[in-house]
């Protein structure tokens, strides 16, 4: 997760040294620049079943903030699991159980002595302290190794083969690691439960955890399922009840996650394996079909950060595509015959996500899927040209997108920018620093421009991830202290207010959990420890979840005459070369805004423009697959201003985008205003 994040970092402030929208962490030369001229393959006119926009919104507004979950590592400061097996690292040799090097056998457990460390870096917790219990079939020489606590007196009950054996532990204990040694058989079916629960009947999640994830109704599972560098293909390979341990690449259990949401009555978001096969897919949609709470709604996504070449997802993905194209020529990926392998691998992210989730509807049936069931497309929020590409793409080869996908993601935090890693920052000036990150979070995130994607295919815009970045060496100390200033909890808020305001749905805040911050690697979590459930982080959220939802706004608002210039993701003060794109526009070129209307309804649209020549014609559109009409310009010549004869459009109540497309070019001419007023009823 660190290296993610420090790539978003590099990202960011080569965003705004630079004006680029390619990420730093994105080796791509994506060589075709410009409109394809090639006629696309007819579009299939499927219909969406399931929710339209509109009523998909609504849904994500009743829940509109969740968390990401924290990883499971022996080093992980969320007391997750009762059993602290769950988070232990692999079975190692007595004397350096670190080491994991035991010898197993077929069913996982280790043959003769072993030793185990269960937990480290656990120092900064007040309240890991107490009686826990280790209990296992079979009997050996139990020690501690490398830690503080006391093991009392075994007790061996022969009928049963089981041992019990109480361990206590000072609260601030930095670490657990046992050794066993003096195996009389092979030890099986060892626990290690933490104070409070009955070592022959534990619960799987303990009670600090389900308290503090309590208030969010969705979690994303991302780092609980390991899903970065994901080694599994196949369903045979995945982890299951049976694995020994969960901190492994593999990640936790599916059945874990079903469990968590049947006695936390969460909603989840999984992340499908980068590798995952289509028997994999299928086999995971049965058992959440079978499994899962009727009432459980599931958002699916494709692996995680596909785009982000620091992820073996990511170099997967482009050789699934190479290889595609090698096996079949005529493979969809290249219906346009570009032949290039940047546009092959940014289609396939989609067009994977399009097969897993025909792969659910099948499992789930029509009326599960954008309803219970929703598929999402995750995109880097930076690069809106290659989240354009693969979008045209599937409207133009498979249809709406809006049948596949329940929504589109992107990851929106505020960050230090360009002093993320300088020394000796004060308090003062870490918490300045992420407030100018804040008020430019629009621009750096290209909401605008996501947004006006979003809208023109009909999908809602989403946080997979996002937040407050303190990631990388420098000023740790005063990041510490900036995470706990009171005044975090204002910029927390006005963060979220920004992301509603401006349009966007459910956040995935990143992420839940307690966090050790006193490392180079980011003040991620709510909290240093569970026991504080005060922190400016916490009241935050808890305060966006008791509280409505800021009203939508937009520079772009009708009835009234707008900017040309104020096209999506074109910010002021307006360059020449952005004049450029509202002048002379060739026939296929096309130009979004992002409009605001105060209710649902017809519209009448016409442009103020100056245009030497006849035969300049624009259609208005407001959506994939929808044309409003087309505008002939005036020839009036370049100096002058006139206004054209309306077209009707239909505008839904809140967002909207408008497209410009040039269809026939009849001389130069340049747009001024979009005059948009209501229809007379």
């Amino acid at each position: 997760m660190s290296l993610t994040r420090l790539c978003r970092h590099l990202a960011t402030v080569a965003i705004i040294a630079s004006g680029l929208g390619i990420s730093a962490c994105d080796d791509s030369e994506l060589t075709e620049r410009s409109a394809s001229t090639t006629p696309p393959l007819p579009a299939q006119p499927l219909p969406a079943p399931g929710l339209d926009m509109a009523a998909r919104e609504f849904e994500l507004a009743q829940n509109r903030l969740g968390v990401n979950l924290p990883p499971v590592f022996s080093w992980t400061n969320t007391p997750m699991y009762a059993d602290l097996m769950h988070q232990a690292r692999r079975f190692g040799t007595p004397e350096t159980p670190w080491d994991e090097r035991a010898l197993l056998g077929e069913d996982g457990w280790p043959v003769g002595d072993f030793g185990i460390m269960l937990t480290s870096s656990q120092g900064s917790l007040s309240t890991n302290g107490g009686i826990y219990t280790v209990r296992f079939k079979g009997q050996a020489r139990v020690r501690l190794v490398s830690s503080r606590g006391t093991l009392g007196t075994p007790a061996y009950d022969p009928a049963s083969g089981i041992t019990l054996i109480p361990l206590e532990l000072p609260n601030h204990a930095e670490q657990l690691v046992l050794s066993f040694t003096q195996t009389r058989s092979s030890i099986k079916d060892l626990r290690v439960l933490r104070p409070g629960y009955d070592a022959a009947n534990p619960p799987l999640f303990t009670r600090e955890f389900l308290d503090h994830i309590a208030p969010f109704k969705v979690v994303r599972l991302m780092d609980w399922l390991r899903t970065n560098n994901h080694p599994v293909s196949h369903w045979s390979m995945r982890s299951t009840d049976a694995t020994t341990h969960y901190a492994s690449d593999k990640g936790v259990p599916w059945e874990h996650a079903i469990e968590l949401a049947r006695v936390a009555g969460k909603d989840l978001w999984i992340n499908i394996p980068g590798q995952a096969d289509d028997d994999y897919v299928r086999n995971l949609a049965t058992l959440l079909r079978e499994r899962l709470p009727a009432e459980t709604k599931l958002y699916v996504e494709y692996s995680n950060e596909v785009w982000n070449s620091m992820f073996s997802q990511t170099r997967e993905n482009l050789a699934a595509a190479v290889r595609e194209i090698e096996t079949d020529p005529a493979s969809q990926l290249n219906y346009d015959g570009k032949n290039n392998k940047d546009l092959w691998r940014f289609r396939r992210i989609p067009q994977r996500g399009k097969e897993i989730s025909d792969i659910f509807r099948a499992v789930f049936g029509d009326a599960a899927m954008m309803t219970r069931v929703r598929p999402i497309y995750a995109v880097q929020i930076v690069n809106t040209y290659a989240t354009g590409l693969a979008l045209d793409y599937m409207a133009k080869v498979h249809g709406p997108p809006s049948r596949y996908f329940y929504a589109i993601a992107g990851a929106p935090y505020y960050n230090m920018g360009p002093v993320q890693r300088d020394e000796n920052l004060s308090t003062d000036q870490v918490l300045a620093a992420m407030s100018d990150s804040i008020d430019a979070m629009t621009k750096i995130s290209h909401m605008e421009k996501n947004l006006a994607l979003a809208r023109w295919y009909q999908l809602p815009f989403v946080a997979y991830e996002g937040g407050a970045d303190t990631f990388g060496p420098g000023s740790l100390t005063a990041k510490k202290a900036a995470a706990l200033d009171p005044r975090m909890e204002g910029l927390c808020r006005r963060h979220l207010d920004n992301w509603y305001a401006n349009g966007g749905g459910l956040f995935m805040w990143f992420m839940a959990g307690a966090g050790k911050w006193d490392t180079p690697y980011g003040t991620w979590e709510l909290t240093p420890d569970l026991a504080i459930t005060d922190t400016p982080k916490i009241r935050c959220l808890n305060g966006v979840l008791a509280s409505d939802r800021p009203a939508v706004k937009s520079r772009n608002s009708v009835p009234g005459r707008i900017d040309a210039l104020a096209y999506a993701g074109n910010d002021p003060p307006y360059s020449e070369a952005s004049r450029d794109v509202v002048r002379h526009g060739r026939p296929g070129n096309h130009v979004d805004y992002l409009i605001h209307a105060p209710t649902a309804g017809r519209y009448l649209l016409s442009l103020h423009a100056g245009a030497k020549g006849k035969g300049n014609r624009i259609e208005v559109s407001t959506a994939f697959g929808s044309s409003a009409g087309v505008i002939e310009l005036t020839d009036g010549g370049l100096d002058t201003s006139t206004r054209s004869p309306p077209v009707e459009v239909w505008l839904r109540e809140g967002l909207n985008t408008v497209r410009l497309r040039t269809i026939a070019w009849g001389g130069p001419f340049e747009l001024r205003q979009i005059e948009v007023r209501q229809a007379e009823e």
